[in-house]
C-alpha cells in the first residue's frame, strides 16, 4: 500500500483491494470453501431464481457454490489479481459473468438483482457508501446474505485451530483482528431485520497449503515479505506437531475447522421468510 496515494489512502475502495494485491494465487489454492447445504438453503429459499450478484468475488470460492446450486451470478470484484483467477477458474461455466466494481459502485443496473451475497467481504465494506448501492440494484423484495468462514470460532474444540491461532497471534501482536461485521452492526447493512445460520465443516490442508493459507490473508506477511519466513517456520513447527497421514495416503495432513456463519437480511421491513427448519429468525 506504500504506492497509493493520500488520497486513495483515505477511499476504503481503493484500500481494502490493495490489501490483497500479489495474494490471488496463493488465495485461490487455500482458502476453504463453504459447506454445501449453505447453497441448498439459499436454492431451497427459491433465493437463486432470480440473477445473484456476489459483491467482492475474490477469486470465485462463494461465487462456484452459487453456480452449483443453479445460480446465475454477477461476480464483482475489485481486485485484478483477484478477478483475473476468478475468471480462468470458472471458465466456461455457463450463467457466470465477471466484472470490476465495488460495493459502492458495483456497475449493475438498476433493480437488476434478487439477492447480493458477499462471503468474507463485507468486513471491507464501507455502510454509508454501500446500503445506498444495494438499494439500487437490488430488485423489490430482494435479499442480502453475509457469509464468513471463521476458524476462530473453532479454536475450542480443534487442537490445530489453537496451534494456528498462537502462530497467528505471534505475527499479529496478539491484536484483535475485525473478521466480520458485529452483529450489532448488521443493521447497517440490513436494516430491514437478518437471521442468522451456521454451519460446521473442516479444511485439509498439507504443509505447502498451509503456507499459502498464511500467505493468502491481508494480517499477516505476505509471502514475498522478509517476515515471511519465520511465519512459514511458525507454521512448520505447529503442522508437524499435529500432522497425520492417512492409510495409504502420500503427504502428511492437518485439519483446520470453521464455523460457517451466514446472515441473509433485507433493506425493508417485511414478514420473516421461514428457514430452512420451517421456523422465522428475523432481528
Amino acid at each position: 500500500m506504500s504506492d497509493l496515494t493520500p488520497e486513495q489512502t483515505a477511499d476504503s475502495s481503493v484500500v481494502n483491494p490493495a490489501r490483497f494485491l500479489g495474494r490471488a494465487d496463493v488465495y485461490a489454492q487455500a482458502r476453504p470453501g463453504y459447506p454445501d447445504a449453505l447453497g441448498a438453503w439459499l436454492r431451497d429459499l427459491g433465493l437463486l431464481n432470480a440473477r445473484v450478484a456476489d459483491i467482492g468475488a475474490g477469486t470465485g470460492l462463494f461465487t462456484r457454490l452459487l453456480l452449483a446450486h443453479g445460480a446465475t451470478v454477477t461476480a464483482v470484484e475489485p481486485n485484478p489479481d483477484m478477478r483475473a483467477a476468478l475468471g480462468e477458474g470458472l471458465r466456461g461455466v455457463p450463467g457466470l459473468t465477471v466484472q470490476a466494481g465495488t460495493s459502492e459502485a458495483t456497475g449493475l443496473a438498476g433493480a437488476s438483482v434478487g439477492l447480493i451475497t458477499a462471503a468474507q467481504a463485507a468486513h471491507w465494506f464501507d455502510p454509508a457508501r454501500t446500503l445506498p448501492e444495494f438499494r439500487r440494484v437490488l430488485r423489490p423484495g430482494g435479499r442480502v446474505l453475509f457469509v464468513w468462514n471463521d476458524w476462530r470460532a473453532a479454536q475450542e474444540s480443534a487442537p490445530f485451530n489453537r496451534a494456528y491461532g498462537e502462530v497467528v497471534r505471534a505475527f499479529t501482536d496478539d491484536d484483535p483482528l475485525q473478521i466480520r461485521v458485529p452483529e450489532d452492526d448488521l443493521p447497517l447493512f440490513m436494516p430491514g431485520g437478518f437471521e442468522g445460520r451456521e454451519w460446521t465443516h473442516t479444511h485439509t490442508l498439507t504443509r505447502a497449503a498451509l503456507h499459502a493459507l498464511a500467505g493468502s490473508v491481508s494480517y499477516l506477511p505476505a509471502p514475498d515479505s522478509p517476515d515471511f519466513p519465520a511465519l512459514r517456520a511458525a507454521l512448520d513447527a505447529a503442522f508437524d506437531a499435529h500432522a497425520t497421514v492417512e492409510p495409504g495416503g502420500a503427504e502428511a495432513r492437518v485439519e483446520l475447522a470453521y464455523r460457517t456463519r451466514a446472515y441473509l437480511g433485507t433493506l425493508d421491513s417485511v414478514a420473516p421468510a421461514p428457514n430452512a427448519s420451517g421456523s422465522a429468525v428475523l432481528r
